[in-house]
């Protein structure tokens, strides 16, 4: 109840679609990423932003994540770098010394990446192997 509140009060609708996809993955704005085998993937669309969130064959609890596309990100990336990867930096975000996922930024744009997947540890890493915010993902995202 109080998060479909919360998802009025933000504008978004609670009734999440299935996320349009393409040459295996979906645009995240800032970046493209990449589907895992068997991925699911459904966006909320807000007046200025999209939150994306995915989830395994195992339904939403099943290595459930998401991320936020926008300007205007909840969190702020105030926790050490993870990585910088094609002009664009991944920091830690902290929230009262407790991680809240990963924030990447480059300009104006920025991805919040948060979820069950993320434990706030250097292992991470590997989690950004399917994340491309290179010219090339920036060409995928043009074809949506």
């Amino acid at each position: 109840m109080l998060f479909a509140l919360l998802l009025a009060l933000a504008g978004i609708d609670e009734a999440s679609v299935p996320a349009p996809s393409h040459d295996g993955g979906v645009c995240a704005g800032l970046s493209w990423i990449k589907l895992a085998p068997d991925e699911k993937v459904y966006v909320e669309q807000g007046p200025d932003f999209v939150v994306l969130r995915f989830e395994g064959k195992g339904g939403p609890r099943d290595h459930w994540w998401g991320v936020y596309s926008g300007n205007s990100a909840q969190v702020g990336g105030n926790g050490p770098l993870l990585l910088k990867r094609d002009g664009v930096a991944v920091h830690r975000a902290l929230e009262d010394g407790k991680f809240r996922g990963y924030l990447a930024e480059k300009g104006g744009w920025q991805n919040h990446f948060f979820g069950s997947v993320f434990d706030g540890t250097d292992a991470d890493k590997r989690f950004f192997d399917r994340v491309d915010f290179s010219p090339t993902g920036r060409a995928l995202c043009a074809k949506d």
